[in-house]
């Protein structure tokens, strides 16, 4: 395939684009998490200081406080530490908020970017989402080594972890694709995204078990799919159990076509960017 027929299919396929500009991906998105640390005391420490602090914190409030629980499928209290439990829920949802939270003012953000004809704009939401996913391996790996501490060795399954992020990037991507394209038009968008980040949080199960829930919410806790990812990352984790394939691929394949449809509507909107911008 020649140079000419790359830019044609990357048109058409987001992962195509991804690919083609792979290396300015990982340039913009060292030069993102480089310019987070740039000044600071800790410089990239932070990475490792975040997440370390964050779990003893849920620790100390959840675990030791309020001595919360979450059930096992059997209705019995987990015997892992709460605070574990919620850190491993969080990781993922943080993932989706992370790479989103910024989307809405991206483009005015970038304005310089885009109006160079042949900068490849559509790859600027992508680097948000691989700045997150990097802080999502560091959060996972404080998470093993803290289960090793609190609760033991951890279970070859939890190797599953970085697989799980797979649909959660999909998401995210679908998520800020679309965002950062409405975003332009809409600035009112950023506000709403708070609030969107949060009612996926507290509409999943990282906060409780699904048996906590009213018989006639669960419906609507089990549609989100933050929760097939929490409960597949709690059961490979703590249980020792590979995740219920069937879920995780319908939420993967749900993911793909949301990723495919917010890189369309990004594509659809991008020549009115620097006129409105």
């Amino acid at each position: 395939m020649g140079p000419a027929d790359a830019l044609g299919a990357h048109n058409l396929n987001p992962f195509a684009s991804i690919w083609l500009h792979r290396r300015l991906v990982g340039r913009l998105a060292a030069r993102t998490l480089a310019a987070r640390w740039r000044g600071s005391l800790l410089g990239p420490l932070w990475t490792l200081a975040t997440p370390l602090a964050t779990l003893a914190i849920y620790g100390f409030a959840f675990g030791t406080v309020l001595r919360s629980r979450i059930s096992t499928a059997s209705g019995e209290d987990s015997a892992a530490p709460y605070a574990l439990q919620l850190f491993c829920g969080l990781l993922f949802v943080h993932l989706f908020a992370e790479s989103v939270h910024a989307a809405p003012g991206l483009i005015r953000a970038n304005i310089v970017y885009v109006r160079q004809i042949v900068f490849p704009v559509e790859i600027l939401p992508v680097v948000g989402v691989v700045c997150a996913l990097c802080g999502a391996v560091v959060s996972m790996v404080v998470l093993i080594l803290a289960q090793l501490v609190m609760d033991g060795p951890p279970h070859a399954t939890a190797l599953w972890l970085p697989v799980l992020a797979v649909p959660v990037a999909l998401f995210a991507l679908g998520a800020a694709w679309s965002l950062a394209a409405i975003g332009v038009y809409l600035r009112d968008l950023a506000q709403v995204v708070g609030l969107g980040c949060t009612a996926i949080l507290l509409t999943s199960t990282v906060f409780y078990a699904i048996d906590a829930v009213p018989e006639g919410m669960r419906t609507l806790v089990r549609m989100n799919p933050a929760t097939t990812i929490v409960d597949a990352a709690r059961t490979t984790l703590f249980d020792g159990n590979s995740p219920a394939l069937l879920p995780l691929a319908i939420v993967t394949a749900v993911g793909l076509a949301f990723a495919w449809l917010g890189y369309v509507v990004f594509m659809r909107a991008r020549a009115g960017f620097a006129d409105v911008a």
